[in-house]
């Protein structure tokens, strides 16, 4: 029975040893630190949950916050820029890349760029860790009230009058072959107050 015991105990030393080294290494990634630790998420697996399976949503789901979190800063960095080019494919995959890039050239042509920063507050809606690649779902309360578009010449704002500032934006994530979560979906909802 002792050894049974002890055996047990070195599973569970070897189990939370392997979560320590993934959300170590999830924060260590210098940008790609989450700003805060996600609450855990339920997997969709019909699976019964293991520690193991528990251990891997809640890395999963911290390294997907992450890669929105940077997606959201490295995209409104470029924004306040007026970069077009700026690297993106780092935190966003097609099929939002394409539309993220498009955005900013739009407002470049235009002479606008942004000034200021949003609010965002991301949680994981949920995470699938079952089968290969493993996503994760997004909603973040996106807040823009003292983040605004600007004409870069004259430095007024363009914001029409009524525009929702604090709406719904969800995002799907995904773990690719490199190891690196991205972004491959972003679906602004500026019907749906938060």
């Amino acid at each position: 029975m002792t050894a049974t015991v002890s055996r047990i105990r070195r599973a569970d030393v070897r189990v939370t040893a392997w979560l320590a080294v993934i959300v170590a290494g999830v924060a260590g990634c210098g940008n790609d630190k989450p700003d805060a630790t996600p609450s855990p998420t339920t997997s969709s697996s019909s699976a019964a949950p293991s520690s193991t399976a528990g251990a891997e949503n809640t890395a999963a789901s911290a390294a997907a916050l992450a890669a929105y979190r940077n997606y959201v800063r490295a995209y409104v960095t470029a924004s306040n820029k007026g970069d077009y080019n700026a690297k993106l494919d780092r935190f966003v995959a097609d099929p939002a890349l394409p539309t993220v890039r498009q955005d900013l050239l739009i407002k470049f042509q235009q002479g606008l760029i942004t000034e200021g920063e949003p609010s965002s507050t991301p949680t994981v809606r949920s995470v699938d860790t079952s089968r290969r690649p493993f996503t994760a779902e997004i909603e973040d309360c996106f807040d823009t009230g003292t983040w605004d578009v600007v004409s870069k010449k004259t430095g007024r704002s363009v914001r029409t009058d009524g525009q929702a500032t604090r709406y719904v934006v969800t995002a799907k994530a995904e773990l690719f072959d490199d190891g690196q979560w991205r972004i491959r979906e972003v679906n602004a909802q500026r019907e749906r107050p938060c």
